[in-house]
Formats: C-alpha cells, structure tokens, sequence
C-alpha cells in the first residue's frame, strides 16, 4: 500500500508536538535519502528551513561530492545551506573514540553550534528498529528497546514513523536522486550487520515487521516515560536539602526497584559518573549497607546516619593532609585515635608476637621528619622480607574496604613511606640485633 510521506510525516509533527509556531528548523543535510526526504517534506509542508551539511573528510572525494549534491540541491530548492568542514580523525585521536562515535559528537555539535530553535535529524523507523536490536544485543534496559525517541531536547524526528522503504519510494515519485555512502554498504560496522543480516531474516519471521515495530515501540516509549517521571518525582522526594545536599536512604531504599534504579542512574548522571548496570548495583548496596564507593576518579558516593552523599577528594587536598608524629603522645587522624610510643630495648627486640611486631619499626632509622600521612601518587615500599618495592595503593586496596583507605596509618620520612599498617615497616627501618628504640602505634 502506497503512503503520503507528506501526510505522515505532518500528523507525526502534531502528534509528538514537535513544531511551535514561528521556531527556526535546521535540517542535517548529508545527501543521504532520509535527509533529503526530510528536507524535501518540510519544505513542501511550508515550514521555514535551513540546512547544514557537515563534511567528515573521511571518505576523500566522495565526501566531497556529496557536499557539491547537497550545494546544488539547497541552491535549486532556494534553501540557505552552511557547509562545516571537520577533522574526524584528529578528534577521535585526541579523545579516544571510535570514528563513527567521533563523527556523531562533532556532527552534534556543530548542529548546536547553528543556534536555530529545533535541530530536525532524519532517523527513520528501520533505524529505531536497528538501534532496538543493537542495544538488546549488548544488553539494556526499557530505554534502549524504545530505541530513538521522537523528540529530545530541541532535536526533533519528523521521519521516525516512515520506513526506509517508503522514504524511497517517496523521492522516486518526486524524481529526486541523493547520494549514497559506501560505508553503509559494508558490514564494517555492527549496526551495518544488523541492517544486512539480521533484519531480513526477521522479515522473513514477520513480513510486517515494521508495522508491528511501530506499534509496539510506540508501547515501549509510554511505559519508559510513565516510568521515568515516576522516578523524576521520587528523587525529588528523596533529596535533601541540608548542607551540601543529601538523599534521604530509608526512601530510596523503600522505591520499587525500576524506580529506584532509575533514581539511582540520575544521582550519579548528576555527578558526573557513567551509569552502569555495575555501578547502579553497587550503589543500590551502598545505600542498603553503608560505606563508601569509589564512583568515578576522585568522586565518591558515601553514606552519613540516614543520609546518601557524593562528593570530590581532589589528590592535592589529601596530599596535604599529614601530622608531626610524637614520640610518645596521641593524634587524632581522620576520625581514629593513634597512639605512638618509644620502647627502648637495646637489642633484646626477641620473640615478640609477629602481629605487634607488625607495628614497630627501628626509630634511629628514620630520615628527617617522621609524619603520618594519607597516599600519594606513586608511593612505593620495600617491606621486610620482600625484594620489590609495593605500590601503596594496591596495598591499601587490599588491606582496607573503599571507605576505610583514607584513615588508615601511613608513616613517612625524608625518603619516603616507611610504614603501612596492616602490612609492617620497609626494610630500610627494619628491627634489628643494633636496634635501640623502637617505634610501636596502635589504634583506639
């Protein structure tokens, strides 16, 4: 059955009420048949438009040809055009990120960068069907199935309910050409392989595979977004306006679990931090058993009493943080009580319990200034016993949880650490027949 492309690309524009009266539209020109196809219908539906070709450089003259089809068409539909030129390859090298990524981000940005008020991109029903079956195979949830939503932000869809082959037929009926990317005729890509191979053979399951597509993606977006302001409200309800902010946790803890994952996703989104499935687990933990979690670099989720927190440890400030160590005498260190004593011996350092042992280090040994001090990048120790050095970090993280490595006791002089508690003195201050005073801490 023939469809009026004009007709349904027009009642999907009312239906997801994606035009305002008066709003710039700026139209992603690649020359490719959708966005052409999308050009071509906003313009016979009376809608002021603009275009915007980005050329990605990546594909050497026939990159450049399709800039020369998209000058020509704008200048023969009387279209205004701005054509942005960018290095993929450069970019994607400075930000490690795959081509196709990089070209994505930058194809974006200069759409941003244009300053109209709706920025109309040309994805189409196949290509919600291809994102559904690509997310589904490297594992998502209701978000992903629902595939491309129609509107976001300023970014409208106007095609997204006509099939590829319909956009077709419709620039066969207007006798308009466009051009075609070799890339998307190699199965270089994964999306690629799902539209060659897979796709087919679920037509062949389903010879209305798209009409049912349609529907049932139109199901899936209700249900995220029903879900999604179910869970715009509950963080509301759970933050806490107290001091630098909190999250109330006997709430987020009483959430049915699809809306307290999704309240979870939007906590660390708002720091800053990727959310994965791993992460929402750990978290969703840390909010039932308390602690601290390490989220992203020096950015920290932790909880206080009734409270869930985040917040930023910068290197520097921990780095500055050290106290004098006392020859006899108590600190008070990140919360703990230290106490330090000197115990002279005189070589009679014998048959002593390992453990106890396991604080003590030979106190004339020490170089300079004797503190107690938190990590610092590239801390190394030689402990006893041992013929390599230890990378500190790596010994804090398996000797202490997450929450705990800030406290716990490190001594350092002159030339560096000389004590980890929890695994003993370096070598260089190890307790020896010559040892005079030693050096013993322990904790209340």
């Amino acid at each position: 059955m023939k469809v009026d492309l004009l007709d349904r690309v027009s009642k999907t524009i009312k239906k997801y009420d994606m035009i305002k009266e008066g709003e710039r539209l700026l139209v992603g020109l690649s020359g490719g048949a959708d966005s052409v196809a999308l050009l071509l219908c906003l313009n016979k539906l009376g809608f002021g438009v603009s275009a915007l070709h980005v050329n990605h450089c990546l594909r050497g003259e026939e990159s450049d040809g399709d800039q020369r089809f998209c000058e020509e068409l704008c200048k023969r539909l009387g279209i205004p055009l701005t054509v942005k030129r960018i290095d993929v390859i450069s970019y994607c090298k400075a930000n490690s990120l795959s081509t196709e990524e990089g070209a994505r981000v930058l194809r974006y940005k200069a759409f941003y960068e244009a300053g109209l008020d709706k920025i109309c991109t040309a994805h189409n029903l196949d290509d919600c069907l291809e994102t559904a079956v690509f997310n589904l195979a490297r594992g998502s949830g209701l978000k992903g199935v629902s595939s491309i939503p129609p509107v976001r932000d300023n970014v409208i869809r106007p095609l997204i309910e006509c099939s590829r082959g319909e956009i077709e037929q419709f620039l066969a009926d207007e006798g308009q050409s466009f051009v075609t990317d070799s890339t998307n005729l190699t199965d270089d890509y994964s999306r690629n392989k799902i539209r060659h191979r897979v796709l087919p053979e679920l037509k062949n399951i389903n010879s209305s595979l798209l009409a049912t597509y349609r529907r049932t993606a139109e199901y899936l977006r209700q249900d995220s977004a029903f879900l999604e302001a179910l869970a715009d409200k509950a963080l509301e309800e759970c933050r806490v306006n107290e001091g630098s902010g909190g999250f109330a946790r006997e709430k987020l803890m009483s959430l049915e679990y699809p809306v307290k994952r999704r309240v979870i996703m939007r906590l660390l989104e708002e720091n800053g931090v990727s959310a994965s499935s791993e992460l929402v687990e750990l978290t969703d933990r840390l909010i039932s058993e308390g602690g601290k979690l390490n989220v992203k670099e020096n950015c920290f989720a932790a909880t206080r009493s009734s409270l869930l927190y985040f917040y930023k440890e910068q290197e520097s400030e921990s780095e500055d943080k050290q106290l004098n160590v006392p020859e006899n005498g108590e600190v008070e260190w990140q919360g703990r009580k230290i106490i330090f004593k000197i115990i002279e011996i005189d070589g009679k350092f014998e048959n002593v319990n390992k453990k106890f042992a396991n604080s003590c280090l030979d106190y004339d040994k020490i170089i300079g200034e004797l503190v107690l001090r938190q990590r610092k990048a590239g801390d190394k120790l030689r402990l006893v016993s041992r013929d390599f050095s230890s990378d500190v970090r790596m010994l804090l993280k398996q000797a202490f949880k997450a929450h705990e490595r800030s406290s716990a006791v490190i001594l350092a002089d002159s030339e560096g650490v000389v004590m980890v508690e929890g695994y003993g003195c370096a070598q260089r201050v190890k307790i020896d027949e010559s040892t005079k005073k030693v050096l013993v801490f322990y904790c209340e």
